[in-house]
């Protein structure tokens, strides 16, 4: 029987999906079964980590976290792919790990070029004090200039361009980006104007594309993908409290839909059984990266002393992370509501909790609810109480 793993964050980001997902791969990979991992969401502002016991460490945004178990990355349709993200992350994997990649990228994927991060961090600056918290990487941009300009190539059509249509594509998008910046009343300086003018910009994004083209396999059918495998680890990006269609936190979402409905309809495509388990993954306080809505907001000494984030360091778009109580009722209303609504595409889905970060909080949930009564609603619960292991929990 086929197997799957669809790895959720059960709220703002951040909480330990990249460990999920490496866990999960690790141990089909151990005995002897491959594993195919399912990019479902987003793109490549997600930055999931994985440390390795010797001390490595890396922040997956392109390659799924089991990469280092010897998983096989697939980016599904819906991710978006940024052959310049790409050749930096792969260049760093190969000089660090020396592993042999393999990444499967949908035909029917969007593409973000550095016009569409560009423009997204001028309309970023233009907020001043009022950003919505954009992570600069253009994933706005790219989904609004996909709808708006039909005109727009998917994978398969952008990575079998000739040079001279690249270079009219490009142009077309040069065309398009004073209306789309005049329309979030956007005004690019002098930098950012020779930026988008410069012809080595352009160079350097064909060679990209080039590159990763180059680099990946293409796919037209994911069921014949899909089935191939027998065991597949979804793994989505940001949270379900970041969800597209979370109108109540508007516009301080992600652009993308964070729920694990989209795995479970590529799942119920497949032919044949597949056991699946939608494996809810929170830290042991929350956290939330940006700007917006965060009602159980704290201190980060009110949590714990000495937290340090390796991944979440401050930067300019997205600011400090912010930490706030575990809130256990919240958690809780999302994960049911997520998994009701999966469990009518796959009614036989198990579910399970990974609880992360339980070293910085002495084994407990810093908020208002025990441990053992939050766990309890799930058929399964890990727990982890170091950056790389995951454990079971009683």
């Amino acid at each position: 029987m086929r197997r799957a793993a669809v790895v959720i964050g059960c709220s703002y980001g951040d909480e330990g999906k990249g460990l999920a997902a490496s866990w999960m791969a690790g141990q089909w990979m151990a005995e002897k079964v491959p594993v195919l991992n399912v990019l479902i969401n987003g793109g490549a502002q997600r930055g999931h980590t994985v440390d390795l016991p010797d001390g490595r460490r890396h922040v997956f945004h392109h390659f799924g976290s089991g990469t280092l178990q010897g998983a096989v990355s697939y980016a599904d349709e819906d991710f978006l792919v940024n052959p310049l993200l790409f050749v930096q992350e792969k260049n760093e994997l190969e000089r660090e790990f020396g592993t042999a990649l393999r990444l499967i990228v949908s035909d029917r994927c969007r593409v973000s070029t550095p016009l569409d991060m560009i423009a997204g961090q001028i309309i970023e600056e233009s907020r001043g004090k009022k950003k919505h918290g954009s992570c600069g990487c253009g994933i706005f941009e790219t989904q609004v200039r996909y709808s708006h300009a039909p005109w727009s190539l998917r994978w398969g059509e952008l990575r079998r361009l000739a040079k001279e249509d690249f270079n009219r594509y490009w142009q077309r998008i040069m065309d398009y980006l004073p209306s789309r910046l005049a329309e979030m009343r956007a005004e690019p300086d002098r930098e950012w104007t020779a930026l988008i003018r410069d012809p080595e910009l352009r160079e350097a994004a064909w060679l990209d594309l080039q590159e990763m083209a180059a680099g990946t396999e293409p796919c037209q059918d994911w069921k014949a993908l899909g089935e191939s495998f027998p065991a597949l680890v979804f793994e989505a990006g940001q949270g379900l409290a970041l969800d597209a269609e979370n109108k109540e936190d508007f516009p301080y979402l992600t652009p993308s839909r964070t729920t694990s409905g989209a795995s479970a309809e590529r799942i119920a495509a497949l032919s044949g059984e597949t056991h699946t388990e939608i494996v809810y993954v929170t830290r042991s306080y929350l956290t939330r990266h940006g700007a917006g809505p965060f009602p159980t907001e704290c201190g980060r000494e009110q949590i714990a002393a000495g937290i340090w984030d390796r991944t979440n360091v401050p930067n300019p778009h997205q600011d400090t992370l912010r930490y706030g109580w575990f809130d256990g009722e919240a958690v809780l209303k999302r994960v049911r509501a997520d998994l009701s609504a999966s469990r009518r595409i796959l009614p036989a889905a198990s579910c399970a909790v990974l609880v992360t970060h339980l070293n910085e909080t002495g084994g407990e949930l810093r908020g208002g609810m025990e441990l053992e009564n939050f766990t309890s609603f799930f058929d399964r619960v890990l727990l982890s109480d170091s950056p790389c292991g995951v454990h079971p929990g009683t």
